[in-house]
């Protein structure tokens, strides 16, 4: 199977393509300005395990990262994809989230904090507004 194929296939695994949402989370950073790291690791923790729980997050295949493994296609069946990120430069008031498409970013994002973003707003669209401080969709009006 080529490069590409084996993407493809583990896009596919991870719903790349029918997700719904994607959250970003500043967590474990390098030089940690904004939350001390053991915020942002429990957050990334719950955050993981809450999505799962909750049947919204795939896993990923199991041959991922192993290229002597035969892929074996494994579509994925949630609709959203977490991502955790060393740094999203605000650098103040950690951890720091953002949640696209819509693009609302939150501050002081604590395990508590993770799961009202998690039910009001990913799962319930309707933003976080106490703990959102900017909204930046960039798809608006664009191609």
């Amino acid at each position: 199977m080529s490069e590409s194929d084996r993407l493809a296939a583990i896009a596919d695994a991870l719903s790349i393509g029918r997700l719904r949402r994607h959250i970003f989370l500043c967590a474990d950073a390098t030089t940690p300005n904004c939350a001390p790291p053991e915020e942002g690791r429990a957050t990334w923790s719950y955050t993981k395990a809450r999505l799962k729980e909750l049947g919204l997050a795939s896993s990923p295949p199991s041959w991922r990262g192993d290229p002597e493994a035969e892929p074996v296609p494994e579509p994925g069946t949630g609709s959203v994809l977490r991502t955790k990120v060393d740094c999203l430069r605000v650098c103040e008031a950690g951890p720091i989230a953002v949640v696209y498409p819509d693009g609302v970013w939150y501050r002081g994002v604590t395990p508590e904090v993770m799961e009202r973003i998690i039910t009001e707003h990913v799962v319930g669209g309707r933003i976080v507004t106490e703990h959102a401080f900017a909204i930046d969709d960039l798809g608006a009006g664009r191609l």
